[in-house]
């Protein structure tokens, strides 16, 4: 690095004014000693400061050829840093136009801060009691599998799948930046409007699927049950012993329904406030929801 570099633009033009003055480079590095006490510049220094205001009526260097300076400075890494601490779902773009760096520089000093794309999880949201009423199922499930060992492949487990054409998280336009995992969750909204589909899974295999019209009723669900589902159920199981097992969604609760189970399939149906109780908000526990719905 030249001494000229180090000299600042107010301390160059004080060059230019004591030669103007004294037209004398040594007094002119006396002076600058007794105003800066720093380092003095040389004689050649000064001379070329001097020149340089004559010929170009400035004291700041020329535009160098040549290959550029690297943005990557501290001060550009501590930009950086802090956009994204404060805004970690920036997205990438955005950044690009909000710092004024070019892709291949911003994603290189993203690289020496250690920040990494992180997508979030989806997950359902729990309730206090969901816990416990979880391990109440569990000791059920596993009472009835010890009396007797063919109580599973004689359940069938049904849900309805909706399948949306907007609205819905796309996890891939959905990118955290963090020097570690930030665990963020994003709860999905579960009852959203678009093609509602049952269906049914058991040992055997797959009943259904079935198409609701529209969004599911107790009136609709009842009429699908004695229309579709249940026949369905008796032609492929062709037994008196099914266990018939749905979630606790508002439709599937109306007095009308369990009613219906009730005669159907007496004590023999999972479900909400049903003869076994089915817990709230149990995906990881719906066999349909690894093969089916995946």
């Amino acid at each position: 690095m030249s001494e000229s570099s180090h000299l600042s633009t107010s301390e160059r033009i004080e060059i230019v004014k004591w030669y103007a003055m004294y037209q004398n480079a040594g007094e002119v590095a006396r002076q600058f000693q007794q105003c800066y006490d720093r380092t003095l510049p040389t004689r050649k220094n000064i001379l070329n400061h001097v020149r340089k205001f004559d010929e170009t009526g400035s004291v700041e260097d020329e535009p160098r050829s040549g290959r550029p300076r690297s943005v990557s400075t501290d001060e550009n890494k501590e930009r950086v840093r802090a956009a994204f601490k404060e805004s970690p779902a920036t997205l990438l773009r955005r950044a690009l136009s909000d710092l004024n760096l070019s892709k291949s520089s911003l994603q290189r000093m993203m690289k020496k801060l250690g920040l990494k794309p992180y997508r979030p999880q989806l997950l359902h949201a729990l309730n206090e009691d969901d816990p416990d009423r979880r391990c109440e199922f569990a000791d059920i499930f596993l009472k009835l599998v010890a009396k007797d060992t063919s109580f599973p492949d004689r359940t069938v487990w049904t849900d309805e799948a909706t399948f949306k054409l907007n609205g819905h998280v796309n996890r891939h336009n959905c990118v955290y930046y963090a020097t570690e995992k930030p665990h963020i969750v994003i709860t999905q909204e579960i009852n959203a409007t678009g093609i509602i589909v049952w269906a049914g899974i058991w040992s055997g295999g797959l009943i259904g699927p079935f198409f609701f019209r529209d969004t599911v009723t107790g009136r609709s669900y009842l009429e699908m049950l004695d229309e579709k589902i249940v026949p369905a159920i008796e032609y492929q199981m062709n037994s008196e012993e099914i266990f018939y097992m749905h979630d606790g969604a508002p439709a599937r609760y109306q007095q009308f329904v369990r009613r219906f189970l009730d005669k159907t399939f007496h004590d023999r149906w999972i479900g909400r406030r049903g003869p076994i109780d089915w817990p709230a908000r149990l995906p990881d526990l719906t066999p349909i929801d690894f093969f089916v719905w995946v």
